[in-house]
């Protein structure tokens, strides 16, 4: 369906392209957004396909990078940058007077999502899901390290701050089974970052809660399959049968999920 292509701008002086969808038919008062992940775009994995269904169903919907996005995005981000994306995508998307929002994060835009409500508490946030998310972002060294041929975590940990400490701060290390890049920046930030664990902040979390993966990834979502086991009071927590970790020909059945979901919340 046809997108509006807007641009962000952040409290510390970054644009962000993105595309808003406005709503179809019967206009809901909620408004959502979404945060995509390490590989993903406004235009990539899930958020080309299913921001447009959710618009179609009524709900304004926006979609857009964040400093997690591309060769000069995710390569070179540092986590906390998070915050200041999302609040510009929710200051947005109150400016187009949706004061009341749905915050849902794919993959490690779930560990975003998470910690942004957690360290901000805004009021304007009133549902939040969680796509696929990651457990958190310190683990990310330990399982770019093998990939990248070096042994040991906090060995290369200690190679990367001298490696800092000499100005390289952007040296590009290739994970050849993506293919992707990520700086020696990033993976040193991403080791050091604290309470991002995604499960121990779910208790903190009192308004609708979507937690959903695909069945083919049960043995790496664990936030998912722990919900699963003993789901809140206040989730919905799916599996979605076959799915793999961006949805590949499931889109319209995660859209549908999020809808049903959206709908109780008498958005």
């Amino acid at each position: 369906m046809p997108a509006e292509l807007i641009q962000l701008h952040t409290s510390d002086g970054l644009t962000h392209s993105g595309a808003f969808y406005p709503p179809q038919g019967n206009t809901k008062e909620l408004g959502v957004i979404f945060v995509h992940g390490m590989t993903g775009s406004f235009v990539g994995e899930i958020e080309s396909v299913v921001p447009g269904l959710i618009a179609l169903a009524g709900y304004a919907t926006l979609c857009a990078n964040n400093r997690g996005y591309g060769y000069k995005g995710a390569a070179t981000e540092e986590f906390a940058g998070c915050i200041p994306d999302i609040r510009a995508a929710i200051d947005f998307m109150e400016e187009r007077g949706y004061s009341r929002i749905a915050l849902i994060g794919h993959s490690k835009g779930g560990v975003k999502v998470a910690y942004y409500l957690t360290q901000t508490q805004d009021e304007r946030v009133a549902m939040l899901g969680l796509l696929s998310p990651a457990d958190n972002v310190h683990g990310i060294p330990y399982w770019v390290t093998p990939l990248i041929g070096k042994n040991d975590v906090e060995s290369f940990m200690e190679e990367l701050d001298t490696v800092i400490e000499s100005g390289q701060e952007e040296k590009m290390y290739i994970l050849p089974e993506w293919p992707y890049f990520i700086s020696a920046r990033t993976l040193l930030d991403h080791y050091r970052t604290r309470d991002d664990d995604v499960l121990p902040q779910i208790p903190g979390f009192k308004l609708p809660l979507l937690a959903v993966c695909g069945g083919q990834e049960t043995d790496w979502c664990t936030t998912v399959t722990m919900l699963q086991k003993t789901p809140p009071a206040n989730a919905r927590v799916l599996i979605i049968p076959e799915a793999d970790h961006v949805y590949t020909g499931k889109e319209m059945i995660l859209a549908q999920v999020i809808i049903d979901w959206l709908g109780g919340s008498n958005s």
